[in-house]
């Protein structure tokens, strides 16, 4: 009976684990953000799962023949194991001592990462490295895992080849494919880890037909991954390419079972891939290489190139932050903190690139900002605990310089990219992989083969042991993924809600925040922003507007009170009360947020517009003229203070300001703010000069006429609406009608 349970035991962690690798699969499109939530919320439930399911094994296993053989489920700890553990023991440490103890811990949906994620792929990992045994059984079913994970990658390839070929939608709207995984950038990384794994079958095949099943698929894997044309990912596969073939080439030798001629062949394809390379940079400018998307992103590739990219401003940015104390430099921010650098050390320069940063989009610099240089090394731990095991493994050549290949490609990609749930999961399976080179000893308090178990333990093993673990397993079911998932399916339904206005009630708004998951906060007061400003705005009943009124203010405090810190929520909150007329508080929220990130352009154009309606012109032009002097090249801070300057009657400064420039004066914008100030003059002026340059424009037509009507012009107004009733046959009558509204004195403005 005991045996017949440990093989259920066993066989359902299998099973769980064989699950996994299907993982990038699934796209949760009820879900918020479904390609991330759903596969992040599944990782963490079947982990959570066989997790316990291992430790009860690991219970029942002592006194059986298993104990101590290379079938043992038992743990078997040696420096790797150490070094996952000790990285996943700093990140807690960092993360609680962090600037947001509990966004570092739970994240956000967006990511779904934080140290819940960490504390998962290391119990991932022990289940992996020890469950598989040790010893040949261990290489079997890693031969066996390693095809599971390939049929899946297959899977995952085929739909990245029918977007290729046009017969799948890409989800980023480009032609860039992403497959289920929602993001080039998580495909290629994806397919660099699977290409590498099927040349390392493909070596472990040498002698079967099967070699070139995996070849195929390495290839195939490879092509799909150049079909992402994520560039960092590229140059990794290609440094992995060159790095393989050099260990091979130059370290194979005959009496390790390499042949001359396929050390020759491997330096060969060095100096191939070379040749090109010096071929291809020439050729860069060739109008074949720019009109082909894959070929045209890799032609951009310089070092030049990167100061004007983001990466280029936010890489200083995060060195910068991490070391601005002794505390952080030893022990960072703490994970899903880089937002609070970016914000305080923002770079004008930046206007053209995203605004809100929460990554410095590289790995390396990731872990040096959430752990600080403690953080830092022991991640890059693992890069080298795993190089030292292959070199001292008794892996052929080929092997082994498919794996160092795959290292350096892997870690090439993550200097340009942040990880994500599906790189991560592949790292760790990596990882888990690389503990069977040099497994370590069972600890003795496992060992007890064969021998008759006293009373006393089973009975505490069945009755206390066994049901802590089974309650605790439930417990984080429920807390770690129920509730979230509650959580996340209440923020769509509220979307949903404000979208179509059907169930739009406080009391089903509310329920997201009932549910109080740190995971969800802020995404849904961020979700309901919009939705609330539109029922303040709209002809909702008074009692409806005060009682969403009531909820959102509530929840601004709540989220404030959570995270003071953070620019982001004050910004969002003070752009909520300008909207709906609430200039004074919106205020006290915007001059935090620029207090927060001081040099952040959009920040200051919220505030100058509550400066603005709060009848503070000369404070509005102060900060924006201010704010366009940090980069002038910045068309809408240019914008921002000729507005400013308008509102302040100040013309000739602004005739100084355009004076090389003979096209900003007809933005829309700009014109706007001259009606707004009634100088109708000149925006009527502004008009008939953009009727000589765009005559065929029939909106400047009607923003003309409607201008003559406010600066009680009438005949002009009818003259202007009568030569585009002239020039615009089909609004003949729609303009006719206008024109005897505004004769018999109906058309009110």
């Amino acid at each position: 009976m005991n045996n017949n349970i440990n093989t259920i035991l066993r066989y359902s962690i299998i099973i769980g684990l064989a699950i996994i690798p299907f993982i990038p699969l699934y796209v949760a499109n009820p879900l918020f953000f479904p390609f991330i939530t759903g596969k992040a919320f599944a990782f963490r439930i079947i982990v959570e799962i066989i997790f316990a399911l291992w430790l009860v094994l690991l219970l029942r296993e002592r006194g059986t023949s298993y104990s101590g053989s290379d079938k043992s489920v038992a743990p078997r700890i040696n420096s790797l194991t150490i070094s996952i553990t000790i990285f996943t023991l700093i990140t807690l440490v960092a993360d609680l001592m962090g600037l947001n103890p509990l966004r570092s811990i739970w994240s956000n949906f967006e990511r779904m990462e934080g140290w819940l994620t960490i504390v998962h792929l290391w119990a991932y990992f022990l289940v992996l490295s020890s469950v598989f045994g040790a010893g040949e059984y261990a290489k079997i079913n890693w031969q066996r895992f390693f095809n599971v994970v390939l049929f899946a990658g297959s899977i995952v390839a085929i739909y990245g080849l029918f977007q290729f070929l046009g017969l799948a939608a890409i989800h980023q709207g480009s032609s860039r494919v992403d497959a289920s995984l929602g993001n080039s950038a998580y495909m290629a990384v994806f397919m660099l880890i699977n290409a590498f794994i099927a040349g390392f079958m493909a070596i472990n095949a040498l002698k079967s037909p099967k070699v070139w099943v995996y070849v195929f698929l390495s290839d195939f894997f490879s092509f799909i991954m150049f079909q992402t044309a994520t560039r960092g990912t590229i140059l990794g596969w290609t440094a992995a390419i060159l790095i393989s073939c050099f260990i091979y080439a130059v370290f194979g030798r005959i009496n390790k079972g390499q042949s001359n001629k396929s050390r020759i062949v491997t330096g060969g394809i060095i100096v191939m891939m070379i040749i090109l390379g010096i071929l291809f940079y020439f050729n860069k400018d060739a109008e074949w290489i720019k009109n082909n998307g894959v070929l045209g992103r890799i032609a951009t590739i310089s070092i030049s190139d990167t100061k004007t990219q983001a990466r280029g401003f936010i890489w200083p940015m995060a060195i910068k932050g991490v070391f601005e104390s002794p505390k952080t430099s030893i022990i960072g921010i703490g994970q899903e903190n880089f937002n609070y650098i970016f914000n305080q050390n923002y770079d004008p320069l930046m206007w053209k690139h995203e605004q809100w940063f929460d990554r410095a989009h590289s790995v390396f610099l990731d872990w040096l900002v959430a752990g600080g240089i403690l953080g830092l090394l022991s991640y890059l731990s693992l890069y080298i605990i795993s190089i030292i095991y292959i070199i001292k493994s008794d892996l052929t050549i080929g092997e082994k310089s498919i794996l160092m290949g795959l290292i350096a490609g892997y870690g090439i990609h993550n200097i340009f990219v942040f990880d994500n749930q599906t790189s991560y999961i592949m790292f760790f399976t990596f990882l888990a992989y690389m503990h069977l080179l040099r497994s370590g000893k069972i600890n003795k308090a496992f060992l007890n083969p064969e021998r008759e178990l006293s009373e006393n333990y089973i009975t505490i093993r069945d009755y206390i042991y066994t049901p802590i673990i089974v309650v605790l397993a439930i417990s984080s079911l429920y807390f770690i993924n129920i509730r979230p998932v509650q959580a996340n399916k209440a923020v769509v339904s509220n979307l949903l809600a404000c979208q179509s206005g059907q169930g739009l009630t406080v009391k089903n708004t509310e329920k997201v925040f009932k549910l109080n998951q740190t995971v969800a906060n802020q995404e849904a007061l961020e979700q309901l922003f919009n939705c609330v400003s539109g029922i303040m705005r709209g002809g909702e009943s008074p009692q409806k507007k005060s009682e969403f009124y009531a909820l959102i203010n509530k929840e601004i405090e709540k989220q404030i009170n959570t995270t003071p810190n953070d620019a982001r929520i004050y910004i969002i909150s003070g752009g909520f009360y300008d909207s709906i007329g609430e200039y004074a508080k919106a205020l006290v929220y915007l001059e935090k947020a620029r207090e927060l990130s001081p040099k952040k352009q959009t920040i200051a154009f919220e505030l100058a517009l509550n400066y603005i309606n709060s009848g503070k012109k000369k404070e509005a032009m102060e900060l924006t003229e201010k704010t366009y002097l940090l980069a002038p090249e910045n068309d809408t801070a240019k914008v921002a203070y000729i507005i400013s300057l308008i509102s302040n009657n100040q013309e000739s400064r602004i005739k100084e300001l355009l004076k090389d420039d003979n096209e900003t004066i007809y933005d829309p914008r700009i014109i706007n703010a001259y009606i707004v100030n009634k100088q109708y003059s000149k925006a009527i002026e502004l008009y008939n000069k953009l009727l000589i340059k765009n005559p065929e424009d029939e909106n400047i037509y009607s923003a003309l006429a409607s201008v003559y009507l406010m600066d009680k012009q009438e005949y002009m107004s009818i003259q202007t609406l009568k030569i585009a009733s002239g020039k615009f046959p089909l609004l003949k009558n729609q303009i006719d009608t206008i024109i005897k509204q505004i004769q018999e004195g109906k058309f009110n403005q």
